[in-house]
């Protein structure tokens, strides 16, 4: 028996179950339990009454233990469980087991924490809502009715009231018990994951400092040694291998550093590190770095820099320089034909502050919309079968977006597919010198598919060196570097050595290695300065070493060195090192560098492009505005198309209004109008970036347009173009678009245009008077029907755009004559409310007569300030046909009370 028991909990409670399953299943036994002990009260002497609610109740308690040990139903099982007692029989036991004298309020407790813990959502609201109404109920119903309730003996009031206390209150313990127990299991695992996290962040940094140290090292060997040999004087082909030997060095140096960045950046070590720099020396070092990775590949260089920019900022230049470098490289490895162009563009925000806005512009393969969001995200490289062949690991742009962030700035990207793709970072810088740079000379420092000849810097024979490491090969490089300074060069591959030869002899500069056996770098430099009888107490020493860091050089000077050198060895920088600290009279001569050859600088194409506006505004062909508005506020419109038995025609440039409405006048004739693509919105988005920094699209009314959705799909592939659903057709719509251009002419940003907009389209009115339905029934607007009864009782309807959507809003009958005056006089007989700065009356066919008449009627009933009389685009004439003609002003702002 005991065995059966202890088989049966450990069924229906086994160590494996969630919280909310375990308190389900253990409600249920509760409820089964106090069931049967209630049965059993009943059977010793209380009122039988009670068993028609106690039955009930533990047969449903049963059955849902079965449908969740059986089925594995558990959620229908606590539905049946508390539907069955909470709204059914809880009520019933509540009335037969003596109503508040017995112990069923507290059970009514109990089922509504049953809720509480297991329900969520909907499914909470539901059954809350039930039980709380049908215990509600239940009071009710026994407080107006007491004789419902039977006298119940003063055993049985206080049995059944111990009873139910004792079990709720066990329930809740045990419960919140359970809940403790949980929360303390959880928050030990948590912190045991922290630690666990915390020991695998610091394995990943040192296997990422170890790995940089021991891939620096071969490194090293490889670029030094490599350059010994492009000093030789050998064949052109053995010195383009060299030449490509250097440049993938260089390539797997920066995969290495990526890699390294990339772990400081996830732990929080990369410091943005503000100094003054000056903008013309930083656009140099990125020009003479990429047009020859350019030209390379035939790509045509083209330099756009603005020269109002001021001369001199303060900012991490190192960072930025980061930055667009790997912006350049990317342009140039994803551009197989074509160009990349290199922009730059100052915006003064204050009187000390500039946005500088550096842009790369390439013509290669462009990125899919669906892959922008995996643009930015670490080991991901985009379109990766068509780009296998091209080398990187997905780093670059990770890290350029997150060292942007770091600056305050911003990474964006506008791209169409096979198009080419513009990179753009926003950064804020403050002015040191608001001088401005003027045009830049760009020279760079090297030939193309040539390699420059070295010269040393400087000669001194008789000056001596200590160089210390623990690796042969790197000070086999060293040696051979220094060869042509004829600086004598001693070595040593351990600090103890080391300090031996310093015991011996007097070194005027060491170069030592940091993270040797033994010994260390810093150790040996304390003994050093420490050796009593040395020669080289006071002898500069310089870290030479592959262990980068995050101000390394701050770092390596707090700990005593005198200088640092990053290995791989860069022979201009450790020649400059030693040129520092060796004795002036030991320097028998100084290199005078050779000026650049002639042709320096072929290649780059140097532009001064017109200034970007900073914000253009476009819309819809369909927007019904005057040439002369469009061309003052710079508005570009995008065309749609007009279907008729002739085929298909761009609205802009391939048919006129005129042309159609003569055309739908012939016997057979029909029209009708579509957008464009989203392809095609890409290119016109594309364009007109490339004469501003942001875009706002306003599209006509998406109820009765699909410009909306194929433009805002269309404005996924770049960040800085906005699509805005105007709510309006015709000059409505156009209304919103001179509302847009006027707040870009101010100086407002996207967003503040945006959200006035938004506040401006509810207070525009657009409403259309047609002669006719033909043109409706034509293109399916209205049934045969009922044009056939607008025709025979000559009514006219009025359509106006409600709720985004265009409706009925009167229907005028009798001639055409009467119904503009009646339709005039409905429009503006509430005139006080009107913005009377503007009037568009919109026509699609009107004789000159109809539109001064219809002119002369509203000018009798209000007066506006600017009447524009503007003919509709062909799109619009297309689907209202000839006579119709709409009327479209502003309501006045609302009065704040």
């Amino acid at each position: 028996m005991r065995k059966n028991v202890q088989r049966f909990f450990q069924t229906l409670l086994p160590g494996q179950l969630d919280f909310k399953e375990r308190i389900n299943r253990m409600v249920m036994l509760l409820v089964f339990v106090s069931s049967v002990i209630g049965i059993v009260l009943v059977l010793l002497g209380a009122d039988k009454k009670v068993l028609c609610a106690l039955l009930p109740i533990c047969a449903i308690s049963g059955l849902s233990i079965r449908i969740t040990l059986v089925k594995g139903h558990s959620r229908a099982a606590a539905w049946l469980l508390a539907i069955g007692t909470n709204v059914f029989f809880f009520p019933l036991l509540f009335i037969t087991s003596g109503g508040t004298q017995s112990g069923m309020p507290v059970w009514f407790v109990l089922g509504l924490v049953y809720i509480f813990l297991l329900f969520e959502g909907r499914s909470f609201a539901i059954a809350i809502t039930l039980s709380v109404l049908s215990f509600f109920g239940t009071y009710l119903l026994t407080y107006y009715c007491p004789r419902l309730v039977p006298a119940s003996t003063r055993f049985y009031s206080f049995s059944d009231s111990f009873i139910a206390l004792l079990c709720v209150s066990c329930f809740i313990g045990i419960v919140l018990k359970i809940q403790a127990r949980t929360y303390e299991q959880e928050k030990k695992i948590a912190e045991q994951q922290k630690r666990e996290i915390e020991i695998i962040a610091r394995s990943k940094d040192t296997f990422f400092a170890n790995m940089s140290h021991e891939i620096r090292t071969p490194i090293n060997t490889i670029i030094g040694l490599n350059e010994m040999i492009l000093r030789e004087d050998i064949s052109d082909e053995i010195a383009e291998n060299a030449i490509n030997i250097q440049n993938a060095s260089k390539m797997l140096l920066t995969t290495i550093n990526d890699i390294l960045d990339l772990s400081k950046l996830e732990s929080g070590k990369m410091d943005i590190v503000p100094i003054q720099y000056e903008i013309s020396s930083m656009f140099s070092d990125l020009v003479n770095l990429i047009w020859i990775r350019a030209h390379q590949k035939n790509l045509e260089f083209k330099v756009d820099i603005d020269p109002e920019i001021p001369s001199m900022l303060y900012g991490d230049e190192v960072r930025i320089k980061q930055v667009v470098t790997n912006m350049l490289t990317n342009a140039v490895k994803y551009t197989a034909s074509g160009s990349v162009t290199l922009s730059a563009k100052g915006e003064r925000i204050a009187a000390d502050q500039i946005l500088l806005r550096i842009s790369v512009e390439d013509t290669g393969m462009g990125i899919r919309k669906e892959s922008l969001d995996d643009l930015f995200r670490s080991f991901k490289r985009v379109d990766e079968s068509d780009n296998r062949n091209i080398e990187g690991t997905g780093l670059g742009l990770t890290i350029s977006k997150q060292l942007a962030e770091m600056m305050g700035g911003r990474i964006t990207v506008d791209s169409v597919y096979h198009k080419g793709s513009v990179f753009t970072i926003e950064v804020q810088q403050r002015i040191v010198n608001a001088r401005p740079i003027g045009v830049i000379n760009f020279a760079s420092r090297k030939q193309l598919n040539r390699r420059s000849l070295y010269q040393q810097s400087f000669i001194a024979p008789d000056a001596r060196i200590l160089v210390v490491d623990d690796n042969s090969m790197n000070l086999m490089v060293v040696v051979k570097l220094l060869r042509d300074t004829r600086v004598k060069v001693d070595t040593a591959e351990s600090g103890r050595e080391a300090l031996k030869k310093t015991a011996q002899t007097a070194y005027h500069v060491i170069l030592m290695d940091h993270m040797m056996p033994d010994m260390d770098g810093e150790a040996t430099l304390r003994a050093i300065r420490s050796q009593t009888r040395g020669f080289c107490q006071k002898t500069p020493v310089i870290a030479l070493t592959a262990n980068v860091m995050t101000d390394a050089e701050q770092v390596y000077h707090n700990m005593g060195f005198d200088g640092y050198l990053a290995k791989p060895i860069s022979v201009p920088l450790l020649e400059a090192g030693l040129l520092k600290y060796l004795p002036d009279d030991l320097i028998e001569c100084i290199a005078q560098p050779e000026d650049a050859d002639a042709d320096d600088g072929a290649g780059i194409n140097q532009i001064t492009s017109a200034r970007k506006r900073k914000i253009t505004i476009t819309a819809d062909c369909i927007c019904d505005l005057p040439k002369d508005l469009l061309e003052r506020f710079h508005i570009r419109l995008m065309y749609c198309y007009v279907h008729t038995n002739e085929g298909r025609f761009c609205d802009l440039f391939e048919i006129s209004s005129d042309s159609l409405l003569s055309y739908l006048q012939t016997e057979g004739s029909h029209s009708h109008s579509s957008t464009a693509d989203p392809s095609e919105y890409e290119y016109f988005f594309a364009q007109t970036l490339a004469e501003a920094e942001h875009v706002i699209h306003i599209t006509a009314t998406a109820d009765l347009s699909g410009a909306y959705p194929n433009a805002t799909q269309a404005a996924k592939t770049f960040d800085n173009v906005t699509v805005v659903d105007s709510c309006h057709i015709s000059s409505g719509h156009g209304l919103m678009v001179l509302c847009a251009a006027m707040l870009a002419e101010e100086g407002k940003s996207p967003v503040e245009i945006c959200q006035a907009l938004g506040e401006y389209r509810e207070r525009i009115f657009s409403s259309f008077l047609v002669s006719g339905t033909a043109t409706l029934h034509r293109n399916g607007k209205v049934s045969g029907g009922v044009n056939r009864l607008c025709t025979l009782l000559d009514l006219h309807p009025i359509l106006s755009m409600s709720k985004n959507r265009l409706k009925l809003w009167r229907i005028e009958s009798g001639n055409m004559h009467r119904a503009v005056r009646q339709y005039i006089k409905m429009l503006f007989k509430h005139s006080r409310q009107i913005d009377t700065r503007v009037l568009f009356i919109t026509y699609a066919g009107c004789t000159v007569k109809q539109i001064d008449e219809i002119a002369r009627i509203v000018e009798k009933y209000i007066h506006f300030d600017k009447v524009i009389l503007q003919k509709a685009s062909a799109t619009v004439s297309s689907n209202c046909g000839i006579g119709t003609f709409g009327l479209m002003f502003v309501r006045k702002e609302k009065q704040e009370p």
